[in-house]
Order: structure tokens, then C-alpha cells, then sequence
């Protein structure tokens, strides 16, 4: 498999998601194994206190790290979050946007980890580590086609 790391952005910007969409993440440069993204500062993601909400940065996080994990395994490859620890350091506060750099430490077949630093300005206001499962075709019960197991009544 070979991925044009220069495309990546453009090719992000051009299928990002509904919620992806919402909190106007930016890809900004991938390669192999790593990936960094920029959150725009705006009053709709801030708290109480002014500062970028936290599940904003989460999701950053999470989103940048998948980018990371798919620059090695490919955007085919199905991934789901197992797990993911954030620690905040100090408060996302305005101007500055959020620059997030993913770094996979351990890509293996199954279990992707790593981590991601977020920045705001100079500072760095959150750092989470991530473990990814990757699962195959084969694994599936035979007969299923999506993704996900949801009965005919969508539940």
C-alpha cells in the first residue's frame, strides 16, 4: 500500500464528517505514523469560563489520531477508540487555535497506541494517550455486511 502523504489534507477537507464538520477540524500535514490538526477558536466550543471545552479537545484528539493510525494502515482499515485518557494542563484560552499532533508509539495489527499533545499558542493545554482496535473482515459473523450489528428494528 502507498499513501500519498502530500494529498492527505486536501482529500481530508474534501470528506470530513457531519461532526468533523462541526468543530471545523483541519488537517494540516500527515506522515507516516503521525499527523497534526488545527481546531479554530471560536465562542461556539467554549465553556462557562471562556475556555475551549474539554469534549471539544477530546474529540481533536481522537480525530487527529485516527489520522495518524489510517496514514499507516490505510482509510480502509476499520478502527474503533478502545480507549483514551486526557489530561488537561491549563485552560484552551482565546486567541489561539488548537494545534494537535498525533503520534502512533506502537502500530500493531490489532492494537494501534499513541499519543497526542494539543497546543494553544506556545502552551501545551492537554495531552491524551490512545489505544486503537483495528478489526478484519474475516472476524465478522458470516452474513454481515455493516460495520456495526444493528437488527432490523435499529436497535
Amino acid at each position: 500500500m502507498s499513501i500519498d502523504y502530500s494529498k492527505a489534507p486536501h482529500a481530508w477537507e474534501k470528506e470530513r464528517g457531519n461532526f468533523v464538520e462541526l468543530l471545523d477540524l483541519h488537517l494540516e500535514s500527515v506522515e507516516h505514523g503521525r499527523a497534526v490538526m488545527r481546531m479554530p477558536f471560536r465562542e461556539e466550543i467554549t465553556n462557562g469560563t471562556g475556555a475551549v471545552h474539554g469534549g471539544a479537545i477530546v474529540s481533536l484528539c481522537d480525530t487527529v489520531f485516527y489520522c495518524a493510525l489510517a496514514s499507516i494502515f490505510g482509510r480502509e482499515q476499520e478502527t474503533t477508540t478502545a480507549s483514551l485518557q486526557c489530561n488537561f494542563l491549563r485552560p484552551a484560552l482565546p486567541p489561539h487555535d488548537l494545534i494537535a499532533e498525533a503520534r502512533v508509539l506502537k502500530a500493531g495489527r490489532r492494537i494501534v497506541y499513541g499519543e497526542v499533545y494539543v497546543r494553544s499558542g506556545e502552551k501545551i493545554v492537554a495531552h491524551a494517550t490512545l489505544n486503537f482496535l483495528n478489526s478484519y473482515d474475516h472476524e465478522r459473523p458470516p452474513g454481515s455486511h455493516s460495520k456495526w450489528p444493528i437488527s432490523k428494528d435499529g436497535t
